[in-house]
């Protein structure tokens, strides 16, 4: 069963989908999506969490997707 999985945070959209053409191109199945980003500031002190833009992939092939990017 695959299970997705933030892989990274992207600045915008665009960033994101560069990343995820890279991905896709090693068979490796992403999305970008913005999610509350659990780890801020607003969101370890009892605020809303904001939303950041995370690139998705299965658990699975996290570490190929390292790999991908680091270029190996």
């Amino acid at each position: 069963m695959d299970v997705p999985c933030r892989f990274m945070a992207v600045l915008d959209e665009t960033a994101g989908e560069e990343i995820c053409e890279r991905l896709r191109a090693s068979g490796i199945k992403c999305a970008v999506e913005a999610l509350p980003d659990v780890n801020s500031t607003a969101a370890i002190w009892g605020g809303q969490a904001p939303d950041t833009l995370f690139v998705l992939v299965n658990e699975g092939d996290v570490e190929k997707a390292r790999a991908v990017l680091a270029g190996r």
